[in-house]
Order: C-alpha cells, then sequence, then structure tokens
C-alpha cells in the first residue's frame, strides 16, 4: 500500500518494543557528570521523544522520574500503542503521530532534554533540517539533544550490502508482504555472495556479516535496512548540523567507547591527546575504533562544573548491580582488545555491591571498600564506568525522587504484567531506583503476577498460561514438547527467581 505520509518509512509492520537506557534522563546526567558537564535540574524537567516507536522507553521513563514527558512518532498504530500504554498507567504523557514538521507548529513549551534514537540515519535530509529546527526552536539554554545514529567509517564495509537488500525490495519484491520482502532480499543478497563477487573477496567479513542479520529479529531487520532513506554520516557531518541550533558535543552516551586502553593503542591514545579540537578529536577516534554506531549528547551552551564539586557529585552517585556478581562476564571487549577484569579490583567490588542484598551503594562508599583492598578511587570510578558501560550495574537517581515516582512505576509494572498473560511484546519492567528500565522475562513476569493474584503455586499458573495460549517453552534453542519436562523446566526457573532475581528487581525498585 503506498503511504503518502510514511516519507519512504517502513510502515508496514511495527517497530520492535525495545527499551534504550541511553534515553534515560538519569543516564544522561551521569554521562555528562563523568565530563564535568552539569545537566538540567531533574526535578521539573521537560522532555520529549523524536520518533518513540512502540514508545516503551517514553512511557518507562515517564514511569520513573518526575518532570513532563512528550513524544512524537507520525506512525499512528505505533503512537497508539504508546498512548494506550500511557492511559492504562495513569501517566500525564502527551503521545502525538505528528511528523517533525507537524510538531515545529505545535506550541510545545521549552524542553530540558530531546532525545531521538537511530531515526536521524533513516529520514531525510528535510527532515534532519527540521530536527535541526526543533531542537533550535524548543531546547532550553543548558539543553541536552541525545542522538544516535549509524556512522563512517565504521559502515563503509556493509553499505553495498543495505543497497542489495534495498535494491530487492523496490524492484523485485513489491507483489509480497512485508516479512516476505525482508527474507526474499536476504536470500537475494546470501545467493549473490554466493557466487563470490569481488566486493565479498574484498570484504571477507562481510559473509558473517549477512549470517548475523539472518539471525536477527525481522521487524528489527526491515526498520534497520529497508526504509527509502538510509543516511550514514560521519560525525563531523552530524556535529556541524546541530551546529545550527547552539549545539555543541557534549559526551557520549557509549561509556565503553571513553575506554581507551581497549580501544586504542599507545601512540593512538598519544595522537588523540594532542588534538585540541573536540570535533576533529572524536572524527578521528571513530577512524581508530572504525565505529559503526554513535551515541552522542549535544548541549545547547555548556556549564562546566569545578574540579570539586564533580567529585562531591560522583562521590554521592549510588549504583547498583543489575546481575549477580556470579553472572558478571570478567572480561571486556574493545575495537583494539579483550580485556580481562582484574580479580584484585572487580571482585572486592562486586562483592559489596552484593552486600544488603544488592541495595544501592555511594561511590564514597564503593572508594572506602576499596582503600580497604589496596584499590585506589580512580580505579575504582574506572571500574564502575567499565560495569556501567557493560550494562551490569546502573547509576542511580537521589532517593527522594525514588520516592515520588514509585506509585507511577508500580502502576506501570501492573499494566505490563497483566499484559504478560497475553503477549511476550513487553519484556521489560520499570525500575525507579536506576530511573529506567530492567529485562524481565515473559516468565519471570508470570511468575510475579501469580503472587499479585495470589496464586499458591507460580509455577503452575505460568504453565497454565502458556497451555492457555498454546504456546510452548523453549530451552537451549530447542522447543520442549511435553508437559512433565515444561513443568520441570519451569521448576528450575523458578528456584533461580526466587533465589536471586527476586533480589535483585527488588534493589532496582522493580518489586516490592
Amino acid at each position: 500500500m503506498n503511504k503518502d505520509w510514511s516519507q519512504g518509512y517502513f510502515t508496514d509492520v511495527g517497530y520492535t518494543f525495545g527499551y534504550y537506557r541511553e534515553l534515560s534522563p538519569t543516564f544522561i546526567r551521569f554521562c555528562l557528570l563523568l565530563q564535568g558537564i552539569a545537566a538540567p535540574d531533574p526535578a521539573d524537567a521537560h522532555y520529549c521523544e523524536l520518533g518513540i516507536g512502540q514508545g516503551l522507553s517514553l512511557n518507562l521513563h515517564a514511569a520513573t522520574h518526575t518532570g513532563r514527558f512528550w513524544g512524537t512518532d507520525f506512525n499512528p498504530a505505533q503512537a497508539a500503542f504508546a498512548q494506550g500504554l500511557t492511559r492504562a498507567t495513569g501517566l500525564t504523557t502527551d503521545i502525538r503521530d505528528e511528523s517533525f514538521d507537524e510538531l515545529l507548529q505545535t506550541d510545545l513549551p521549552p524542553m530540558d532534554f530531546i532525545t531521538l534514537h537511530g531515526i536521524w540515519t533513516w529520514v531525510s535530509p528535510e527532515n534532519h533540517q527540521q530536527i535541526v529546527a526543533l531542537a533550535r526552536k524548543r531546547l532550553k539554554p543548558g539543553g541536552v539533544l541525545y542522538i544516535s545514529y549509524n556512522t563512517l567509517p565504521g559502515w563503509s564495509a556493509a553499505a553495498p550490502l543495505r543497497q542489495l537488500f534495498a535494491l530487492h525490495d523496490r524492484y523485485a519484491g513489491r507483489t509480497q508482504t512485508a516479512l516476505t520482502r525482508v527474507d526474499a532480499a536476504v536470500q537475494f543478497a546470501d545467493r549473490l555472495l554466493g557466487c563470490n563477487p569481488a566486493y565479498s573477496r574484498a570484504i571477507p567479513g562481510i559473509a558473517d556479516r549477512l549470517r548475523q542479520i539472518k539471525e536477527q529479529n525481522r521487524h528489527y531487520v526491515a526498520h534497520e535496512y529497508f526504509n527509502r532513506e538510509w543516511n550514514v554520516m560521519y560525525f563531523v557531518d552530524v556535529a556541524e548540523q546541530l551546529a545550527a541550533a547552539k549545539l555543541e558535543f557534549a559526551a557520549s552516551a557509549a561509556l565503553l567507547d571513553t575506554v581507551d586502553a581497549i580501544h586504542l593503542n599507545p601512540a593512538a591514545q598519544t595522537m588523540l591527546k594532542e588534538i585540541e579540537h573536540p570535533v576533529l578529536r572524536e572524527q578521528l577516534r571513530d577512524y581508530f575504533t572504525f565505529s559503526q554506531f554513535r551515541r552522542d549528547l549535544f548541549m545547547r551552551g555548556t556549564c562546566r562544573l569545578s574540579a570539586q564539586e564533580k567529585h562531591q557529585r560522583l562521590l554521592d552517585t549510588r549504583f547498583v548491580l543489575l546481575q549477580a556478581p556470579a553472572d558478571v562476564p570478567r572480561k571486556v571487549t574493545g575495537s583494539l582488545l579483550e580485556g580481562d577484569l582484574q580479580a584484585a579490583i572487580y571482585e572486592p567490588l562486586l562483592s559489596v555491591l552484593a552486600e544488603r542484598d544488592f541495595a544501592p551503594k555511594s561511590l564514597r562508599v564503593l572508594c572506602a571498600s576499596g582503600e580497604k583492598a589496596a584499590v585506589s578511587s580512580a580505579q575504582v570510578l574506572e571500574a564502575m564506568i567499565i560495569l556501567v558501560g557493560m550494562g551490569h550495574v546502573s547509576p542511580c537517581q537521589d532517593e527522594a525522587a525514588v520516592k515520588q515516582v514509585r506509585g507511577n512505576s508500580e502502576r506501570m509494572n501492573a499494566e505490563i504484567l497483566r499484559r504478560a498473560v497475553y503477549s511476550r511484546d513487553i519484556a521489560y519492567l520499570a525500575a525507579p531506583v536506576i530511573g529506567g528500565a530492567v529485562p524481565v522475562s515473559r516468565v519471570q513476569q508470570l511468575f510475579l503476577l501469580a503472587k499479585v493474584r495470589q496464586q499458591p503455586n507460580p509455577v503452575l499458573f505460568a504453565w497454565q498460561v502458556f497451555k492457555d495460549n498454546n504456546e510452548r517453552l523453549v530451552k537451549a534453542g530447542q522447543v520442549i514438547d511435553n508437559e512433565a519436562d515444561s513443568l520441570q523446566e519451569l521448576e528450575r526457573l523458578y528456584v533461580t527467581f526466587n533465589q536471586q532475581t527476586r533480589l535483585l528487581l527488588k534493589a532496582v525498585g522493580a518489586v516490592r
């Protein structure tokens, strides 16, 4: 069907139900603090997300923060889903299905945060201008723009593969259904690479890239590769466009990218330190790391903290484990090498973070414990940056904010658990302690729902839901096709959930 309003964006299937922590005001503030930059006051912040997809991140952040939230996605089906989640949880989030041009004409208040995840790559140059105009018109002085996008030079090798998909979809796939078109285009590219063209000989890793794409969610692949617009840009080009809105680069929201030891050899580190201009330095860094995707924070005027204020704010920042220490990998991977997490530093830290049933600990407490293990404060901070960057630890909101939003978070989670009876779409729960969300599987949600509904046996309750929906459990990629083995697997999952996962969820505020 020709959808004039789509502007070439792939709207035949909905976007995935993903959650992106980089859009969280709490996470953004932490990234800025590491660079010694003051973020907007969280107490009464105004926040707008552009291109919300299914609106899951927006709703979860609205449920876990004070302030007011707006969002738009010009796909009405996606905006409707997001609105339904908002209504069901009693939030006041303002969700629309307006284009950027329409939103530009709307009388919105000045914003402290404007965010967009991935959108920049898949919209037209005209939409780029409208996004810049929105930031110029709506972002407050001192406000933050979060933007993520596919970038060069990292995409230079795989860009022709995406073009193959687009060519097949444009000229050979129009009579097919949406997901069939995606599969047909992938098979078309696979056949071409099987003919051993000079392209695949010049780029030996491209066949592996195609194999990875085959294993990905088809809805994700459709939105990643099949839009009419696909504007992959160098960092410097994005920075220069945003400069028209008085925006300047402030920090990366990809914390692992800032850890030089795993990305840059000594010569590269020396070269980068000699470069004063931040745009040139960031662009050169992309050459060293061959970056394919950037997560950037730009600001309309930066307010620098003194060294002492930055130090004190960091010491007051609380952190919480998102996984049990035994589940945290002891290696970290960068573009240069895979590094071991030094046991003398990380084991004591993880042990302290696990104390008192994983309750949040301030950096001040962690540094004090590090001193007992002969670990310096600088080493503790670097370790926390790495653990946060890997996604195993999260910075926390202050306790007063958590108390204010707990009711909203609980209503959001009650609605998500209710939906788990019929759907596996939402695999997260609101976590007010971290100002975001944590992954919680369908089975784990059903265990929690059993308690809410005062069911005496959570395992039997979960199994009954699966039977009612004619669904099967999957273990290690294999479907379990009989009841006895299904119940045994659910029993195993429940033991781990009850002994460990529940404590972690309580620590982040996802459950009482």
